[in-house]
């Protein structure tokens, strides 16, 4: 028999025990801040010697305790919703607590993964820039080389054209 904390009924302002209609303070009122002496009467206000009948009133007394055993099992009852209350908040709390702490390792867990393969890309890209640059380097090199075989054919060309000048004119 599971029993929550909202499912009993409201005592606002009610006493706990409705088989006498004395005036007595309500639960709320007793355990409210600033009540008395903060300690919770359970029994009724001792009658004083001069009241006292040499004859005891049974009946009476047999009420008292059937009326503080009431209230005692009233009181345990609250307790225990209370503690299920408390219980059921604690776990979502726990419950909440541990699905937090999961998204948060997947986070970080994506957040690594995201900083290496930024880390390769920026690697990759320097590569890249290297391969970029000796390219360009060789490219000047082969420019340089072709430019230096160009003279040289020319050097060559020019060579051979007075060379059959000269034989030309010899004939």
């Amino acid at each position: 028999m599971s029993r929550r904390l909202h499912d009993r009924p409201d005592t606002d302002g009610d006493a706990l025990s409705d088989n006498d209609g004395e005036n007595r303070p309500t639960l709320r009122q007793l355990l409210a801040p600033g009540h008395g002496s903060g300690v919770v009467q359970l029994f009724r206000e001792p009658p004083r010697a001069e009241e006292l009948d040499d004859e005891l009133n049974w009946p009476a007394a047999i009420e008292l305790i059937r009326d503080v055993g009431s209230r005692m099992r009233q009181a345990r009852r609250f307790a225990q919703d209370v503690v299920q209350h408390s219980q059921a908040v604690l776990d979502g709390t726990m419950h909440r607590l541990e699905e937090t702490e999961r998204r948060l390792r997947l986070a970080e867990s994506a957040a690594r993964d995201a900083h290496l393969r930024a880390e390769r890309a920026e690697l990759a890209a320097q590569m890249a820039d290297a391969r970029a640059r000796r390219a360009e380097e060789e490219t000047e090199l082969n420019r340089a080389k072709l430019a230096e075989a160009q003279m040289w054919l020319k050097r060559l060309y020019s060579s051979v054209q007075i060379e059959f000048r000269d034989l030309s004119e010899e004939d």
